[in-house]
């Protein structure tokens, strides 16, 4: 299956948690196979 993107908006310091919610609510639904990765960019910040 071809992959699709998608862009989520999270407020600063709060990226992990949201990636971290979208993964359980994806296994809970037993739809975690369809997903390759979850991105969280970040930036150190000197």
């Amino acid at each position: 299956m071809t992959a699709r993107w998608y862009i989520v908006h999270a407020y600063s310091n709060f990226e992990k948690k949201v990636a971290d919610a979208i993964e359980e609510k994806a296994k809970a639904k037993g739809l975690w196979d369809r997903f390759e990765k979850i991105l969280v960019p970040t930036e150190k910040v000197v």
